[in-house]
């Protein structure tokens, strides 16, 4: 029995592409795949430009790429010229519509080295009048050899968008390559790569995708990764290799990096040269690696937890005492504190950070308000105010984590707080940050709110249990 193949087949190659470089060498532009394209020159003209902005979306290797000059802001440019200069290509039958110039920012520096590149974007039309759409990649490497590994050891790398017979298109992927370097697989893997991107974006765009989670809203996605690699560089040796949980080191310390990193970026924009600073307090603080970093970086504070980590042992001095063994019992509930308990009262201005503490979430704000003070929270487990796990149906439509993530800033919002939101560059699906640094109105009554949320009955039998449970996280 024989079967017929429902693949359209690919269409054919344009012919090559002869230009000449910055240096007014002959350059041979070679097609490597084609494909059919049914979108408009338009979006194909959006998914490249979104691909510029973002090639850290194509590999992991890069973290980011930073925009050095564009032919479309010249008064952004002529403020601030960048010192790398765009290299030029001349295409007949094409003419340059927009040039900008990026530098690539590797995610790991000690490994791998920065590189420029040059981007145009250039309209042709043919003798019989139809438009093709060249977007052109040029490597500011001039051998295979300079060229860093993540990008692929060619001069150049092109997108072709040309009218087919039915008034659809063929888009094309071309590579201008180094005259000692020949297409090899891992070239021709990145050429499918690119070219599916490129149709994968543009139909994102006709179909009217819009992008769900947004990141960078606080702090500026550059500022941030730049403090990220120096923490790095800084701390994640010393934690890994000191590490004394049974959990992983990777996932922990690398996590706990990356938030103090977005507190250090937050803070320095709160507390200009530290002015006004009172500290932090880190309430289930777990394995203390956040607070050791932060004292590391200058800020001073402490944490406390129900338990006490192997890992608090392996720090320093200072970390050490900055450590606490306690439970907290909100003075909120009322009654007296006994031994080993911490009544939740805190020096007006302290910032109370709250990391997957769990049954402490809801708490914060709360806290926070009682004592004038701003706060961070990065829910995980849902629990209300008696410390019971509970999943709080704020909307049916939402998933539990996104109903704890309501619920705790329904509760700030009643505090009087400005709720922001920051999806935080985590390695973890719990990563919303809720930040209080501000109130609309201090006369709020905390008490009532927490008498209206249940009055947390059964805390303290709940958090006693902490004592006596196994750390398996956190």
């Amino acid at each position: 029995m024989t079967t017929t193949s429902t693949t359209t087949p690919p269409p054919p190659h344009p012919l090559p592409l002869h230009t000449l470089d910055h240096a007014n060498n002959p350059q041979t532009w070679t097609p490597i795949l084609s494909s059919h394209f049914s979108q408009k020159p338009s979006s194909f003209l959006a998914a490249l430009e979104q691909m510029f902005q973002h090639p850290e979306h194509n590999t992991s290797w890069i973290l980011r790429s930073d925009t050095l000059s564009d032919s479309a802001e010249p008064s952004s440019s002529s403020s601030s010229p960048s010192p790398i200069t765009a290299r030029n290509i001349s295409t007949p039958g094409f003419a340059t519509t927009r040039t900008l110039v990026r530098r690539f920012i590797p995610r790991n520096p000690a490994r791998d080295t920065p590189a420029e590149q040059t981007c145009h974007f250039l309209t042709g039309t043919s003798l019989s009048g139809e438009i093709r759409e060249l977007v052109v990649y040029l490597n500011h490497c001039d051998t295979a050899e300079t060229t860093p590994y993540y990008l692929p050891k060619v001069y150049g790398v092109g997108w072709l968008l040309t009218p087919n017979d039915d008034s659809s298109y063929i888009l094309t992927l071309l590579y201008s390559l180094f005259p000692t370097y020949t297409l090899d697989q891992r070239l021709h893997r990145t050429a499918l790569h690119l070219l599916s991107r490129a149709q994968k974006l543009a139909g994102g765009i006709e179909s009217g995708y819009i992008k769900r989670v947004h990141h960078d809203l606080l702090i500026r996605r550059e500022a941030f990764q730049d403090r990220y690699l120096a923490l790095r560089a800084r701390h994640a040796a010393r934690l890994v290799d000191g590490w004394r949980e049974k959990t992983d080191p990777k996932k922990h310390v690398f996590e706990d990096i990356l938030i103090a990193t977005f507190l250090v970026c937050l803070w320095e924009g709160m507390y200009p040269d530290k002015a006004g600073w009172r500290g932090f307090v880190d309430i289930g603080c777990g394995n203390g690696v956040l607070v050791d970093i932060l004292l590391w970086e200058g800020w001073s504070g402490r944490g406390f937890d129900a338990r006490a980590r192997k890992s608090w042992d392996g720090f320093s001095a200072d970390t050490r005492r900055a450590l606490e063994e306690r439970v907290l019992v909100p003075f909120l509930l009322g009654g007296e504190g006994g031994d080993g308990e911490h009544d939740g009262r805190f020096e007006s201005g302290t910032f109370i950070i709250s990391n997957h503490a769990d049954e402490l979430t809801p708490w914060s704000p709360l806290l926070a308000a009682a004592n004038g003070c701003p706060f961070l929270a990065i829910p995980c487990c849902s629990h209300d105010l008696s410390g019971a796990k509970k999943r709080l149906n704020m909307n049916l439509s939402k998933s539990t984590y996104a109903s704890l993530c309501a619920y705790v800033e329904r509760i700030a919002r009643e505090c009087g707080w400005v709720v922001e939101r920051e999806v935080l560059r985590i390695p973890s699906t719990r990563n919303v940050g809720i930040i209080g640094r501000r109130r609309m109105s201090e006369e709020v009554d905390v008490a009532e709110i927490v008498r209206r949320e249940g009055g947390g009955i059964g805390w303290r039998k709940r958090v006693e249990a902490l004592r006596k449970k196994e750390s398996v996280g956190h």
